[in-house]
């Protein structure tokens, strides 16, 4: 009983420190987009490494909550919050489960540098996409401003967001596992 509450207490921990870094990561990255309140960040890389490094749960959670606590707080971006909630919780998501969930004995579970590719990049392409239906379709709802002419503007900015961070993402992610860190963050 006592191994599974000390592995919940560092799960709960762990899950804290990557809500607060992606804060601190989109905070003090923010870069103003072509269509305000909008903005670009690189919390983006913070998710990524987490969702590898911890999984799913944590990558969903720490998406989620960091993102759109920093959007609470960014000028005007408190519109965007329900959208990046669920957008960056399951850019999270898909990154740990690409990463971590595979059917054993497949080719795709033997190379791990190629799981930890694809999720990635997928992770980037699920906040694209995500970003461009809320601007799309929801977020015009409340603000004349977004619609299909604000989607296709910030549709480049949210690639090179993503791009960009898959490329730190992986680069840190490596950098981590080849100190030895998966041992102390595994439960």
């Amino acid at each position: 009983m006592e191994a599974k509450n000390t592995r919940s207490t560092k799960k709960i921990i762990l899950n804290g420190v990557a809500i607060a870094l992606v804060f601190l990561a989109t905070t003090f990255t923010r870069i103003p987009g072509p269509v305000p309140p909008g903005y670009i960040n690189f919390g983006d890389a913070v998710i990524m490494i987490t969702a590898t490094l911890i999984g799913k749960g944590s990558g969903f959670i720490s998406g989620a909550f960091g993102s759109a606590l920093a959007d609470m707080v960014a000028p005007g971006g408190v519109i965007f919050a329900p959208f990046t909630f669920i957008v960056k919780g399951l850019e999270g998501y898909v990154i740990g489960k690409i990463i971590h969930d595979y059917k054993q004995g497949s080719n795709f579970s033997k190379n791990k540098e190629l799981r930890k590719i694809v999720g990635l990049v997928m992770g980037a392409l699920v906040m694209v996409a995500g970003y461009f239906i809320a601007e799309l379709s929801v977020l015009r709802l409340f603000d004349p401003a977004f619609g299909f002419a604000a989607a296709v503007a910030e549709l480049p900015f949210n690639l090179i967001q993503g791009g960009v961070s898959v490329i730190i993402g992986y680069l840190l992610t490596t950098i981590l596992q080849k100190t030895g860190i998966q041992e102390y963050i595994e439960d």
